[in-house]
């Protein structure tokens, strides 16, 4: 009954999103679909989960514009059996889509926020997603113990990539993140031999920002912005 009360509002909301160009890939609306948002929202926000607008969560965040979500899903071009880092794990919606794209891969997602990273493995759990770690911590630093990561995805802006998280991405990995400061641009970028090179980079978006802890500040980054 729930899902019927859901499902007109979803298939508006990916009609919009593919006539706007923001989802194109079959899979990742499979993905999607698979995770209703509404099950990831604070339930006051509910009968919003399916517009295309970000929606706030405690501790001052956010779940992701669903447009926004997709956008850097399709761009990471995730392949199953992969393990996957998120920086920032919000309501749990962006690691439950990577979950399903992974299939017997694994997602590693980590946030700052004890009360997120409960909120986030709540919502994996009574969907069944056993295949996502959410981890409490310092996501700058990401997961050095679970290196190296074919994918890593910062869902909170930074000026520029931690280098932790550079160092941490396996060879031919991708990284994608918001990069910038009052308003990013998302920077999607790949790991070679001869060092970090720019994908893809397209400007205005908007994100809350990448907390990092003053010992980090002397660490060597890479500036995004081209």
């Amino acid at each position: 009954m729930e899902n019927k009360k859901y499902q007109s509002k979803e298939d508006k909301l990916i009609k919009t999103m593919r006539n706007s160009g923001f989802l194109n890939d079959d899979k990742v609306e499979l993905a999607i679909r698979k995770n209703p948002r509404h099950k990831f929202v604070p339930r006051s926000f509910q009968d919003m989960a399916y517009e295309d607008i970000p929606i706030s969560l405690m501790e001052n965040q956010t779940i992701s514009q669903p447009s926004v979500v997709s956008r850097m899903t399709e761009w990471l071009d995730v392949i199953e059996g992969q393990k996957i880092l998120e920086v920032g794990s919000g309501s749990g919606w962006q690691s439950a889509i990577l979950s399903c794209l992974v299939a017997h891969g694994k997602v590693f997602s980590i946030d700052r926020h004890s009360k997120l990273v409960k909120f986030a493995k709540e919502n994996l759990n009574k969907l069944g997603i056993c295949n996502v770690d959410v981890i409490l911590g310092d996501g700058s630093l990401g997961i050095l113990e679970e290196s190296p990561f074919d994918r890593i995805i910062i869902t909170a802006a930074c000026k520029k990539v931690p280098s932790p998280l550079l160092e941490q991405l396996s060879l031919d990995g991708l990284l994608i993140a918001p990069v910038g400061e009052h308003v990013q641009s998302l920077i999607l970028f790949k790991k070679t031999l001869q060092g970090i090179i720019e994908i893809k980079n397209q400007p205005g978006y908007t994100f809350v920002p990448l907390f990092e802890k003053s010992n980090n500040e002397g660490n060597d980054t890479i500036n995004g912005n081209s």
